[in-house]
């Protein structure tokens, strides 16, 4: 009904003038970002990984009109060198395990704008704790959802979604939320972001997917606690999500939770920060860490370095700390260490929802970022992870460690 409605709306707010229908089209705006991406990934006892992808993402916008917009997005990911294939668990329907071209249209919505609020329907990339656009790599995920969000409210932001469709990022299928459970099921969000001063956020959010989970989170950043005279700024963050099973209980008994602290002082150029990570008896759904388990995101760990990714483990705790310099707005270069305990007998346990014990890590990420002008920005990455064989009896006597680099840039338009 309401697809209907938004359509019916759309068509009367133009259908009075051909002349405006033409403007909208007229006066609307394309643009894009062009990606090539480098990898290159050293393994012992396992296959190594190379790959060179080329792509990115030509977009379109129409001119506004009474408020109504509608907007297009093509995805594109191109393998310009034979890729190494990988193996992945799990959501095997949503993923072009073979390393065949992504060309899709990611995004294709109608959006409404007008007295504080935004309607989006259709196609789109989100922003939301447990499900958003993961965007990492070549491409982003994307959703099948209606997203709507009001500032009436002073210094507050009221959000809410229902999502029916999910793209991971390296597949070209949009599939239910909730396939790899062989139900179908929709998510259903709401939220709220809270923001009395520009240093300070508060955000309330509750992730609710029938006969799945509830799962409500928290998070509070404060940018700047206190700031002395020699100009040394203080900043932090906490974060709190709960998930527990409700109705049928599709993925099992769920019962889990994630607790995160990052703490960073400033000086001038130069920041350091502290990480930590604690996660409940049961790995996380709905992240980049359970692709099996609907990851609909990405990670939402402050630890999480994207290499090893396995900060949301059950029973994980992860702490490090990043050292970053930024002399100006066009250069940055950061030196990154985490320390993942897992849990042997944690995640042996058939509820922990891997059943799949990891050893312990250290990881060792130097990053750099160089973008000289608004349109063109490189990225590399040196990453190092050292696995303790010896911490879990599944891995017992074998290493795994692995040694890769990624290169990553981007052309805008």
């Amino acid at each position: 009904m309401f697809k209907r409605s938004l359509f019916l709306s759309l068509l009367l707010a133009v259908s009075g003038s051909a002349q405006n229908l033409e403007d909208i089209f007229k006066k609307g705006k394309a643009s894009g970002q062009l990606r090539a991406f480098w990898y290159d990934g050293d393994r012992e006892l396992r296959i190594d990984r190379t790959a060179l992808t080329l792509g990115g993402i030509l977009s379109y916008q129409t001119a506004a009109m009474e408020g109504f917009s509608g907007a297009v997005s093509f995805f594109s990911s191109n393998g310009a060198l034979p890729v190494t294939r990988m193996p992945y668990s799990g959501q095997t329907h949503n993923l072009n395990l073979d390393g065949s071209a992504i060309n899709t249209l990611g995004e294709a919505y109608l959006q409404y704008t007008g007295h504080d609020t935004l309607l989006r329907y259709g196609r789109q990339r989100l922003d939301l704790p447990l499900a958003n656009d993961y965007y990492n790599r070549m491409l982003p995920n994307s959703f099948e959802a209606l997203y709507a969000e009001n500032k009436s409210i002073a210094h507050t932001a009221l959000k809410a979604a229902y999502i029916t469709g999910w793209k991971y990022k390296a597949s070209d299928t949009f599939v239910s939320p909730t396939r790899s459970l062989g139900i179908d099921r929709d998510i259903a969000v709401l939220g709220a972001l809270y923001s009395p001063k520009s240093s300070l956020k508060i955000e309330l959010y509750d992730t609710y997917v029938r006969d799945v989970m509830n799962a409500p989170y928290v998070q509070i950043v404060d940018n700047e606690i206190c700031k002395l005279p020699e100009g040394t700024t203080f900043s932090a963050a906490l974060q709190y999500l709960n998930e527990h099973s409700v109705g049928d209980k599709a993925a099992g008994e769920v019962d889990t939770y994630l607790f995160g602290l990052r703490g960073t002082v400033s000086q001038g150029a130069w920041s350091l920060s502290a990480l930590y990570t604690r996660i409940g008896d049961q790995s996380l759904l709905g992240t980049g860490g359970r692709y099996e388990n609907m990851g609909w995101g990405g990670f939402i760990t402050y630890t999480d370095l994207q290499i090893d990714g396995e900060s949301e483990n059950a029973g994980a705790q992860a702490y490090g700390g990043i050292l970053a310099y930024r002399p100006d707005s066009s250069f940055e270069i950061s030196a990154k260490y985490m320390r993942i305990d897992q849990s042997d007998s944690t995640q042996s346990d058939p509820h922990s929802l891997t059943a799949n014990p990891r050893p312990d890590s250290d990881e060792v990420n130097i990053d750099a970022t160089y973008q000289p002008r608004k349109e063109m920005r490189l990225r590399t990455r040196l990453a190092r992870v050292d696995y303790d064989s010896g911490s879990t009896s599944l891995y017992k006597a074998k290493a795994f460690d692995e040694t890769n680099v990624r290169i990553i840039a981007d052309y805008f338009f």
